[in-house]
C-alpha cells in the first residue's frame, strides 16, 4: 500500500513537472495581423504592426524597443561614420574572398615547399657529381649511340666547374 500511495506521488510531481514546463514553452506573443487574423509566437511580431495589435508580450522578459515606435531622428542626414551593416550577399562575398585567398595561400606554400625540396634533392646530386669528379676516378658517359667513352682531364675540368656553379648558383 505505501509503495502504491508513493507511485502515485511520483506519478503526480512528474504530471505537475510537465505542466509547468508546458506553461513555460508555450507561444509568449500574441497579435493580430493585417487580416484580423490572432497570430501566436515565441518571436516578437513584424515591425509593421502596429503597437494596439499586440495582445500579449512576455512580462518576465526584459522586452527591446521597437523598431517602428522609435522615431527616425528627420533632421540629422547619414554621416560616414554611421555604417549600415554588411547584407549577407556581402558578408558571404567576403567569406568567398578569404576562402579564396586562404586556398592561394596553401596553394603557394606547397608549392613553395616542393620547389625547396626539388632544390635540395638537386643540390645534393651536384656535390655528389662533384665529389665524384674530383676524386680523380675515370668517369665514364655514354654519347649518343649508346658507346661508352670516358672524361679527359680538360672535359673532368669543365664539369667540375659547372658544377661548382650550380652549387653556387642554387644551394646554400
Amino acid at each position: 500500500m505505501v509503495n502504491l500511495i508513493g507511485k502515485r506521488t511520483l506519478q503526480l510531481l512528474a504530471g505537475g513537472a510537465l505542466m509547468l514546463f508546458a506553461t513555460v514553452a508555450s507561444a509568449q506573443y500574441v497579435w493580430v495581423d493585417a487580416n484580423g487574423t490572432k497570430q501566436f509566437s515565441d518571436r516578437p511580431p513584424p515591425p509593421g504592426v502596429p503597437a494596439k495589435n499586440i495582445l500579449k508580450s512576455p512580462s518576465s522578459a526584459a522586452v527591446a524597443p521597437r523598431v517602428d515606435s522609435v522615431p527616425a531622428p528627420a533632421s540629422q542626414p547619414m554621416s560616414a561614420d554611421d555604417k549600415v551593416p554588411p547584407s549577407l550577399a556581402d558578408r558571404e562575398a567576403d567569406y568567398r574572398k578569404r576562402t579564396k585567398a586562404k586556398e592561394d595561400e596553401q596553394k603557394k606554400t606547397t608549392a613553395e615547399a616542393a620547389r625547396k625540396a626539388n632544390n635540395k634533392i638537386a643540390c645534393e646530386s651536384a656535390r655528389t657529381y662533384k665529389r665524384s669528379l674530383e676524386q680523380g676516378t675515370r668517369v665514364s658517359s655514354t654519347d649518343k649511340n649508346g658507346e661508352r667513352t670516358f672524361m679527359d682531364d680538360s672535359k673532368r675540368a669543365s664539369e667540375i666547374a659547372r658544377a661548382n656553379k650550380t652549387i653556387s648558383d642554387g644551394c646554400k
